[in-house]
């Protein structure tokens, strides 16, 4: 056997989702943990004037990771709706491109929308713990869930998905080997989920999690 067939053999042994290797999909996903923490700091910048830990000791909020996985299995591509791998339309044309984009959309929206109020009165239900709240907000869905935080959640998702996902997704792959992506994801991806499983625990426990630092600029 030549190192050729090999590597191939390799390459094929690897776990993949839709042709996708894992540990490209965890590295896309730790990468936008990270954007994640940055969007929300910057977001509490502008509205407060303060930026803090967001209750992590490491600069990665893990639930921005999911978006990841969640639009891979679920749409994959916006201009060609899949569901787990398989195309809605049978034919491709500039109306299903359009009616694609759309259904990628609302979905999208509808997972956020669901998503907050699920775990937000999930958590209030089981500890009494208010994770956040929209009530001041216009058209809030009790206060885990509203109008504005879906469409401003949902429409940062979509555009991700429809002009950063792909090209991302490429560059980490061509650029970064397989076997360090895989390092990454078994140190900094296994830090980033015991940062997530002390957050839940701290706040299953004591009804809050600690604030590790905080910035108020003005």
């Amino acid at each position: 056997m030549n190192k050729r067939t090999a590597a191939a053999e390799a390459e094929a042994r690897r776990f993949k989702i839709f042709g996708v290797e894992f540990v490209y999909l965890y590295l896309f996903g730790i990468a936008l943990a990270f954007v994640g923490f940055v969007a929300e700091n910057a977001a509490r910048l502008v509205g407060f004037g303060i930026l803090d830990s967001r209750f992590h000791i490491l600069p990665f909020i893990s639930p921005y990771a999911l978006i990841v996985f969640a639009l891979h299995l679920l749409v994959l591509d916006p201009d060609d709706l899949t569901f787990f791998g398989r195309r809605v339309f049978k034919k491709r044309s500039r109306k299903t491109e359009i009616y694609s984009n759309l259904i990628c959309y609302l979905v999208i929206c509808a997972f956020v929308f669901l998503g907050e109020l699920a775990v937000g009165n999930l958590w209030d239900s089981l500890f009494g713990v208010e994770l956040w709240n929209y009530s001041s907000l216009p058209l809030s869905v009790t206060q885990y869930a509203g109008l504005i935080p879906t469409l401003g959640y949902g429409t940062g998702a979509y555009l991700i998905l429809k002009f950063v996902y792909k090209p991302a997704l490429a560059f980490i792959r061509r650029r970064v080997s397989f076997r360090t992506a895989k390092i990454i994801c078994l140190t900094l991806g296994v830090l980033i989920v015991l940062d997530t499983l002390r957050l839940i625990l701290m706040i299953a426990l004591f009804g809050e999690a600690p604030m590790y630092w905080m910035i108020k600029l003005w």
